[in-house]
C-alpha cells in the first residue's frame, strides 16, 4: 500500500492523501518568491482573508473496463526454489496496486502485472544481463488477489534465476518504469531512489540548482548569431552580479560564442556545476557601443515558484514558474492565505488588470489551479476534468470505482475580480499550467498570449514508496467536452500568437510580455 493517500478537499479524490518524502516547508519557498521580477516593484504579502474549501461537484459515473482475457492458456509456473529471498515484493505490490487504484482511468491487475513482467524481461535483455532472457508469464485471471500471487511467484522465479547477476533494485526499476511508460502518459513515470528526492524537490518548488541562474534564447538578430538572456532568476548568482534581460553573451571565459550552439553555450555556463566556481562573461547590452565583462560565481539557488509585482504602477504581474505540490491541509491553508493576501493587496493598490505568466511552468498542483482560478472566475465548470469520481480510499473501497467527466467548481467565499486578464504561455507550459490557461479560454475570461503549449494537460501527483523511490501518477486529464471523455485537451493554442522576438530581446524588451501589457491597455 502506498504510504498514506491524499487528504480530501473539494474535488473528487483530487488530493487522495499521499506521503511525499523530502518535502520541507512550502511556505518558506513561496515567501522567498514574493519578490520582484526583472526589477518590478513588489507589495508586501499580508494575508487578509481565508478562503473556504471548494465545493464538491456531481457527475454521472461511467462503467469501469475489464481486463481482456488471455487467448491461449499458459502452462503453470514451476515452484519457487527453497531458500529464495525476495526483498522487493512489498514495494512492487505497493507501487503497482497504487498505480491501478489512482490512475485517471480503469486499469486491470492482469494487464499491469503482465506489463511489469515483460518489462523485466526487456530490461534483462537490454542491460546485457541475459540477451536471451525469457520471463515465464502466468495465466492471469479476473481475481486481483490471485493475480498478485501469480505475479509474485513469477517475479520470485526471476530473482532465483538471476541471483548475483542483477539486483532487485534493478528489477524494480525495470518493472515499474515499464508499467508506467506502457500507459503512454506524459506525466506518469517512475523515479528510482537516486533521482526521486530531486524530483520531489522540483514538484514542491524547493529544488536547488547549482549554476548562474539564467534562461537563454539563441537565434539570429540584426547583428548575426546571438545568445541572449531571456530570464534572470530573481536572487540567483547572475541577478546578484548584475546580468540583465536581453544581455547578449559574446564570450565565456574568453571563448568566442559566435559559432557555438545553444547547448554548447549552456554547457560552458554550467561548467563543472560546482558551487564556488567562477565564470567570466563578455556581454553586449542594448545599444551600447562597447562590451563589458561580468564575473559570476556559480552557486546554489532556487527558482521562486511564484513572484508578483506591478507594471506601470497599475498592472498586476504574477509569474507562476510552478504551482507547488501540496501534501497537507496545513500547507494548503498557509499557501492559499498568502495568495489571498496578494489579491487583497492588488485590490487595495487599484490595479486595472492582471498578467499571469505561465511560461516554462510544467508540474503543478490541481488544488492551487482551482484556488487561483477562483479569483478570476466563478461557477461549477471552471474547466472539465476526466478521472475517478468515487473519492474512496483504496483500502476502504466497498464497490467498483467509478470514472467520468466532471466540472471543477470555483472555491467558496472567493470573490472573482472582473478586471481584464492576459495569460502568457509557451512550449514549456505543461501539465496543470495548461489546465489553468485553458480555463481562461473556456470561460472567455482572458486573452492567452504566446506560443502553443506542450500538449500534456494532465494533473498528477507523486507517490512516495517505502524504499524512497517515487511513482508519479496522472489523476486527471483535461477534456473539452464533459459528454465526451475522449475529447482530450491536446494543448492550448494562444488567442494571440506571439513568439519571442530576438531583436527586441536584444534591446531588453520581452516581446511576449509587451504584447500582454498592450492587450490590457488598448
Amino acid at each position: 500500500m502506498l504510504q498514506n493517500f491524499f487528504f480530501r478537499t473539494g474535488l473528487p479524490h483530487v488530493l487522495k492523501r499521499l506521503a511525499l518524502m523530502g518535502l520541507l516547508s512550502l511556505l518558506a519557498a513561496l515567501l522567498a518568491g514574493c519578490t520582484t521580477y526583472d526589477g518590478y516593484p513588489t507589495l508586501p504579502p499580508e494575508p487578509t482573508s481565508t478562503p473556504a474549501p471548494p465545493v464538491s461537484p456531481t457527475a454521472a459515473p461511467r462503467p469501469t473496463l475489464a481486463a481482456p482475457p488471455t487467448s491461449t492458456p499458459r502452462p503453470s509456473l514451476p515452484a519457487v526454489p527453497n531458500g529464495v529471498q525476495v526483498t522487493k515484493g512489498d514495494v512492487l505490490k505497493e507501487a503497482l496496486n497504487g498505480l491501478i487504484s489512482t490512475y485517471y482511468q480503469p486499469l486491470a491487475t492482469a494487464d499491469i502485472y503482465e506489463v511489469a513482467l515483460t518489462s523485466i524481461e526487456m530490461g534483462l535483455r537490454q542491460s546485457g544481463v541475459d540477451p536471451q532472457a525469457k520471463v515465464q508469464l502466468p495465466q492471469f485471471g479476473d481475481k486481483d488477489d490471485a493475480n498478485w500471487n501469480l505475479f509474485l511467484q513469477a517475479y520470485s522465479l526471476v530473482v532465483a534465476k538471476y541471483q548475483g547477476k542483477v539486483t532487485e533494485d534493478q528489477l524494480e526499476t525495470y518493472a515499474l518504469s515499464g508499467a508506467a511508460s506502457s500507459l503512454q502518459d506524459c506525466q506518469t513515470s517512475y523515479y528510482p531512489a537516486n533521482v526521486a528526492e530531486n524530483f520531489l524537490a522540483q514538484r514542491s518548488g524547493q529544488a536547488s540548482i547549482i549554476g548562474i541562474g539564467i534562461n537563454l534564447q539563441s537565434g539570429t538578430t540584426n547583428n548575426g548569431n546571438a545568445h541572449l538572456v531571456s530570464r534572470v532568476i530573481t536572487g540567483g548568482p547572475a541577478d546578484k552580479a548584475g546580468l540583465k534581460l536581453g544581455d547578449q553573451i559574446l564570450a565565456i571565459d574568453g571563448q568566442d560564442l559566435s559559432t557555438k550552439t545553444s547547448q554548447e553555450v549552456i554547457q560552458l555556463l554550467q561548467g563543472t556545476k560546482q558551487a564556488g566556481s567562477k565564470v567570466s562573461l563578455t556581454i553586449h547590452r542594448g545599444n551600447s557601443a562597447s562590451t563589458q565583462t561580468i564575473d559570476i560565481t556559480r552557486n546554489s539557488f532556487q527558482v521562486p515558484p511564484m513572484e508578483r509585482g506591478t507594471i506601470n504602477n497599475n498592472i498586476a504581474y504574477i509569474r507562476i514558474s510552478q504551482l507547488p505540490y501540496i501534501n497537507s491541509q496545513s500547507q494548503l491553508t498557509t499557501v492559499t492565505n498568502s495568495i489571498a493576501g496578494w489579491f487583497s493587496d492588488f485590490d487595495k493598490a487599484g490595479v486595472t488588470g492582471y498578467i499571469l505568466d505561465l511560461r516554462g511552468n510544467s508540474y503543478g498542483s490541481i488544488i492551487l489551479v482551482q484556488n487561483i482560478l477562483s479569483y478570476f472566475m466563478s461557477g461549477n465548470d471552471l474547466v472539465y476534468l476526466d478521472g475517478e469520481l468515487t473519492g474512496q480510499d483504496p483500502e476502504n473501497q466497498t464497490g467498483p470505482r467509478q470514472y467520468g467527466a466532471f466540472g471543477m467548481p470555483s472555491a467558496q467565499n472567493i470573490k472573482a475580480t472582473d478586471k481584464p486578464v492576459a495569460v502568457l504561455v509557451d512550449g514549456g507550459t505543461s501539465g496543470e499550467a495548461e489546465i489553468f490557461a485553458y480555463a481562461f479560454q473556456l470561460n472567455k475570461r482572458g486573452t492567452v498570449i504566446g506560443e502553443p503549449t506542450a500538449g500534456c494537460a494532465n494533473a498528477s501527483a507523486p507517490f512516495g514508496l517505502s524504499d524512497k523511490t517515487v511513482l508519479n501518477v496522472t489523476l486527471y486529464r483535461a477534456i473539452s467536452d464533459p459528454q465526451k471523455p475522449e475529447s482530450i485537451l491536446t494543448g492550448v493554442q494562444p488567442d494571440q500568437a506571439v513568439s519571442m522576438d530576438l531583436q527586441q530581446l536584444s534591446q531588453g524588451t520581452d516581446s511576449q510580455l509587451d504584447a500582454a501589457i498592450k492587450a490590457l491597455t488598448k
